[in-house]
């Protein structure tokens, strides 16, 4: 039985015996469909709830019952079926979106959940990276950017503003305007590897990078936290301005508050 349908029509709400049935119905070999009896016996549903798994797959438009005593049972054209359920789906969260519209909304302060370890601290920067649409501000080490090259890949088209500082230097991702501090110090190999990563000025994510140790990072949408995180790439980067006479004007102004924008 295809196993990995059945898991993904759980997923889309079915039971488990109601997933089983459908998909033995698909594979069942004759074009007229099975009789309750059949489905139960090649999908291992129990023959006391099939007629009940069998009757609300047809309330679901899944299947169709030609014939009478026994009747057989016909599947739906998976196509036809999944279009059925993608229409229920979205209007069922038409319908929730407007009801939670109408519910009266309190402000509360902006949420900031802790990211500890290595790999969810790199999975949520990749995520991050891929969800952006108009900037994405890194400072990242090389050996965390080998991870995130995929997801620096996935946005180096279209207008956005992307802008990258490091500590050390490395291959810069493609669309980044990249500012790598090349100055030869014995210390750095010591430095604990940190992230800040602000994507289109809505998320940011503070913290450690380094495997095996509790990294205590944060994400967060929290607009201080937001502008800490910005502000701080902002002065590393007009250090390093400052340091080799490159103009920064470009990468910084934009990544300013709009009051600030100039100053």
């Amino acid at each position: 039985m295809g196993a990995d349908a059945v898991a993904y029509l759980v997923d889309l709400g079915l039971s488990r015996n109601e997933a089983q049935a459908y998909v033995t119905l698909l594979e069942h070999p004759d074009a007229e469909g099975a009789t309750g009896y059949e489905v139960a016996a090649r999908s291992g549903v129990p023959r006391s709830a099939i007629y009940t798994v069998l009757g609300k797959l047809e309330q679901s438009g899944a299947v169709f019952c030609v014939g009478e005593r026994p009747g057989r049972y016909v599947p739906t054209d998976p196509t036809r079926f999944v279009e059925h359920l993608r229409q229920v789906s979205e209007g069922r969260l038409a319908r929730a979106a407007d009801a939670l519209q109408d519910v009266p909304k309190r402000r509360r302060p902006e949420p900031i959940w802790t990211v500890s370890r290595y790999e969810d601290v790199l999975r949520r920067i990749d995520e991050m990276i891929r969800a952006a649409t108009t900037s994405v501000y890194l400072s990242v080490w090389a050996r965390e950017m080998d991870q995130l090259r995929e997801a620096a890949d996935a946005v180096a088209a279209g207008k956005m503003h992307r802008v990258l500082y490091s500590p050390e230097p490395f291959e810069a991702p493609p669309g980044f305007s990249c500012w790598f501090d090349e100055t030869a110090d014995e210390q750095k190999a010591r430095w604990s590897h940190k992230a800040l990563v602000v994507v289109d000025r809505r998320e940011a994510l503070i913290g450690g990078t380094e495997p095996d140790v509790d990294n205590h990072g944060v994400w967060t949408s929290n607009p201080s936290l937001i502008d800490v995180a910005t502000n701080h790439i902002i002065l590393d980067i007009t250090r390093l301005s400052r340091e080799t006479g490159r103009d920064c004007t470009g990468d910084v102004a934009p990544m300013m508050r709009p009051h600030l924008d100039g100053v």
